[in-house]
């Protein structure tokens, strides 16, 4: 059975499926663009809260106390002129309550597309802002110092770089990069990898078929680094005090710090470093070893 007869198979039962809940099933071949301009002044750190879908949302800080946004919408269709009709269906809403702000893009028709209907946003929003950033089929990019950051999307990668709160984020089918944050980072992945650089916070990362790398300081508490089919790294610094729980399967664990060890094979490590002190690091890996290493 040929590959080219497999997908016609799917998209058929795919179309089908989709015709019987109702929804209109399109394959767009042309794109039309559209750009929503709109700026809000703030007082303080605002809360922005961005909703797109099928694009990505990229936001970095500026020295100026607003919040500068655009929002390109995409409509698509089987011919230009029906790409360029099809942008009335993506309804594009900012709106501003106090400190609050809310960035919306949504189809207003029932239909389903194969293609590239969507909508992406740019922002630029002053130091110390809130984000909650949600889209589909799209990365997330922040950079500069903002705030707490929750960020959600689904094939694609989430990249933030310089804040300074705590970072929920979750994808599947990317990359998760941080470089930054304070408190909490939880992180959360499948079929991608979790790279974090930060100093004295608490880390909750974990991700299937990627590998999970840490690099700087840990706050008193526990902590975990969890991935399957790949292996862990983390860098601590010379002086860190910390309890350490560790295994693998098909793997091997390494550590550059000596441990005082209560139960130790090639594929488990518990014990502690440094007398321990009020740190505890889980590191679970399956299918990867585990590198456990001193900073230089």
């Amino acid at each position: 059975m040929s590959r080219k007869f497999i997908v016609f198979s799917i998209l058929v039962i795919a179309t089908l499926i989709l015709s019987a809940c109702g929804a209109n099933f399109n394959i767009n071949l042309f794109t039309a663009e559209e750009v929503v301009s709109k700026s809000f002044s703030t007082d303080g750190a605002p809360r922005i809260v961005v909703e797109m879908f099928n694009g990505s949302v990229d936001v970095i800080t500026g020295s100026n106390p607003s919040v500068d946004v655009n929002v390109t919408k995409r409509g698509g269709g089987n011919s230009q002129p029906e790409a360029q009709d099809d942008l009335k269906n993506v309804e594009v809403t900012m709106t501003q309550d106090g400190g609050a702000i809310r960035i919306t893009a949504r189809r207003i028709d029932r239909r389903v597309d194969i293609g590239n209907s969507g909508a992406s946003a740019q922002l630029t929003v002053p130091n110390g802002a809130v984000l909650d950033l949600r889209t589909s089929n799209g990365a997330i990019i922040s950079s500069g110092p903002v705030g707490d950051v929750i960020a959600q999307t689904s094939n694609g990668k989430i990249d933030v770089k310089g804040a300074v709160g705590q970072l929920d984020l979750q994808t599947s089918n990317g990359q998760i990069t941080v470089n930054g944050g304070s408190g909490l980072l939880k992180l959360e992945t499948s079929n991608g990898g979790i790279d974090v650089t930060s100093d004295n916070v608490a880390v909750d990362a974990r991700t299937s078929n990627g590998q999970v790398r840490f690099t700087g300081s840990l706050t008193g508490g526990t902590h975990e680094l969890r991935t399957s089919n790949a292996g862990i790294v983390i860098t601590l610094p010379a002086a860190a005090a910390f309890n350490v729980d560790a295994d693998t399967s098909n793997g091997k664990i390494n550590s550059d710090f000596a441990v005082s060890s209560s139960d130790v094979s090639d594929t488990r490590l518990r014990g502690t470093v440094g007398g321990g002190g009020q740190t505890t690091i889980g590191l679970h890996a399956s299918n990867g070893n585990i590198e456990i290493r001193r900073s230089r």
